[in-house]
């Protein structure tokens, strides 16, 4: 017999749900029919699987050791558990910010935010790894719930990943960047432009919409002529995106811009950019080549950086702009400061 105590990320959840999620990869029938026998008691009573969760709520699970041992490798679906050394971007500068239920990572230019391949390193997993080294998560533990970022950031941009660290926080977070108002939350970017951008201000009439295969995004006026059907899925939807002039490299003939998020979809600032003529540089997908090639034939990926986000409780969380952003605007940290302090002052 196995007895799991219920702890606060798998609290207000229905027994049934814990054990569907505890023995992932076995039909949900086993659940019900172990119920039924009284395989699986809740604090040592039978129970239907309706019944509630609460912290502290004994889950008694009986079977063999060697039954249980089988029925949980059926049920593995976990890869070999990170470790911390294998992610030597990982510092003690990459957490921005951190408490019981949120913590705030400094993603690299060139890392993924959750993987896409088994072999993959992400983001994510490093979170994992991270909490494992600390021992605030164990692999019994991960069985009920799993940490997990919250915004997904493009490989090739750098900056600010806030994730959950238990369900509280994964409510908190989902609720913040689900805001489109503006008022309680900030998500504010660095984007570096081609030519002299003078855009400023707000910028919430374009439709935007995904690719059927959902790797690119479409943005059109508001009565204007939208794409052909044949490229786009489903019914376009309203972004809205704030951006101000910071400084300008003539030498260059790059523009760097504050942009303020007030919705938060795929791409947005990087198409929203390409439509007003002004793509951010290095961007491949809707970017300029030949300005590219020109500002630097070496440069791999686009200049964009997740740089502050205002979180639940009005911390404030900022990454450093990336040496790649510095070397054509050296006085960046003292422009988007002053500049943040204007708008947020109203």
């Amino acid at each position: 017999m196995r007895e799991i105590t219920v702890g606060k990320n798998e609290a207000g959840q229905r027994l049934k749900k814990f054990c569907f999620y505890y023995f992932k990869g076995v039909p949900q029938s086993f659940t019900f029919k172990m119920l039924r026998k009284k395989n699986i008691l809740l604090n040592d009573k039978k129970a239907t699987g309706d019944e509630i969760l609460t912290e502290g709520d004994r889950v008694q699970l009986y079977f063999s050791e060697s039954a249980f041992e089988e029925l949980r490798k059926e049920a593995e679906t976990k890869k070999k558990l990170p470790k911390l050394s294998d992610y030597p971007w990982f510092t003690e500068k990459t957490v921005l910010y951190e408490d019981p239920d949120i913590i705030v990572l400094d993603k690299p230019f060139g890392v993924l935010t959750q993987k896409g391949t088994a072999k993959d390193r992400s983001v994510n997993d490093a979170l994992i790894a991270y909490l494992l080294d600390k021992k605030e998560v164990t692999e019994e533990s991960l069985s009920t719930f799993r940490p997990s970022v919250c915004n997904r950031l493009d490989r090739n941009t750098s900056g600010i990943v806030a994730a959950s660290k238990s369900k509280q926080g994964a409510r908190e977070l989902f609720r913040l960047f689900g805001e489109t108002d503006g008022r309680s939350t900030q998500k504010i970017y660095l984007a570096v432009v081609h030519g002299k951008c003078t855009l400023k201000g707000h910028f919430d009439r374009l439709n935007y919409v995904k690719s059927k295969n959902g790797n690119q995004a479409y943005v059109w006026m508001r009565g204007g002529k939208r794409p052909p059907e044949t490229l786009i899925y489903g019914e376009p939807v309203q972004i809205w995106t704030e951006v101000y002039p910071l400084d300008y490299n003539s030498k260059k003939d790059v523009s760097l811009m504050l942009c303020r998020l007030h919705t938060g979809k795929s791409h947005q600032i990087r198409v929203t950019m390409k439509h007003y003529k002004y793509p951010v540089a290095g961007d491949t997908k809707y970017g300029d080549e030949t300005r590219n090639r020109r500002l630097d034939p070496e440069l791999r990926g686009q200049l964009l950086h997740a740089y502050q986000l205002r979180l639940p409780n009005e911390t404030v969380v900022r990454s450093p702009i990336p040496d790649r952003i510095l070397k054509y605007f050296p006085d960046a940290r003292e422009k988007a400061a002053e500049r943040i302090r204007r708008i947020t002052q109203g």
